[in-house]
């Protein structure tokens, strides 16, 4: 029964999964859906509960696996953890902070236009109630733009700093290209795309807002540069079923990678 899982499919995913098409082939889907609503509530201790469950389970999945390959956990675990290396010290606070501003920028952006787009929609219900024409289709492009640039504004400072954190530990994973530094970054730059697709859309319907939002597309395509100049592997980075089925996918892919 186990066969249909795609493995690994979650790792390089962008956990929007009620647009995915692959939910019924994730393992991390399909167990999540056996949650109780206790469980997937952080206020109820079920969720914690469920945490520990799920850490004890990775735990013993990796020693079996050290056992398998001749290495003692236990004796893994008296070594000494290796510094970290400064430089990726330095490289993972830089971009943190670069991809924060963005995500903080896109937060200002909504809260100090609330009252722009709280009017905009007035208009359109004033439009529909006296029977003008209102090209809804177009609307609707719109209002998904606005979900897609609010979906991926933190989940691409998350994936760079996977990206980067995991330069520690390249030594750990098979093949030049595929590894996790690669893969995060390659989910981090389709999350930019995307991104800086949606922006043009909500530019389109709001040329009065034209110079900020060009703002924060600059700020996207900086942080495409830097994600490219430090990871230039992530294009050859294969991701389970996404590379295989590329045109399978349910979302708005402004630019499709």
């Amino acid at each position: 029964m186990e066969e249909h899982f795609i493995a690994g499919i979650h790792n390089y995913c962008d956990r929007w999964c009620e647009r995915c098409p692959f939910t019924a082939r994730c393992r991390v889907f399909s167990n999540e859906q056996k949650l109780s609503d206790e469980a997937k509530d952080p206020a109820d201790p079920a969720f914690w509960q469920n945490i520990k469950k799920s850490f004890e389970d990775v735990l013993e999945m990796l020693n079996k696996m050290m056992e398998n390959m001749g290495i003692d956990p236990e004796e893994e675990g008296k070594m000494q953890s290796p510094e970290p290396d400064p430089d990726i010290s330095a490289l993972e606070r830089t971009l943190r902070e670069k991809t924060l501003r963005y995500a903080n920028a896109v937060n200002d952006f909504f809260q100090e236009n609330k009252p722009f787009f709280e009017r905009k929609g007035q208009e359109l219900e004033a439009q529909i109630e006296n029977g003008h024409p209102v090209d809804v289709e177009r609307w609707q492009f719109f209002q998904d733009a606005v979900e897609v640039i609010q979906w991926y504004q933190y989940f691409i400072s998350a994936k760079v700093h996977r990206a980067v954190t995991s330069l520690e530990h390249l030594g750990t994973f098979d093949g030049a290209q595929q590894n996790d530094s690669n893969g995060s970054a390659k989910i981090a730059v389709i999350a930019i795309e995307r991104s800086l697709g949606a922006w043009e859309v909500v530019r389109q319907h709001l040329p009065e807002k034209r110079e900020e939002i060009f703002e924060l597309q600059r700020q996207l395509q900086h942080l495409r540069s830097e994600v490219e100049r430090h990871f230039p592997g992530w294009v050859a980075f294969h991701r389970p079923a996404f590379d295989d089925e590329q045109g399978a996918t349910v979302r708005l892919d402004f630019h499709p990678n």
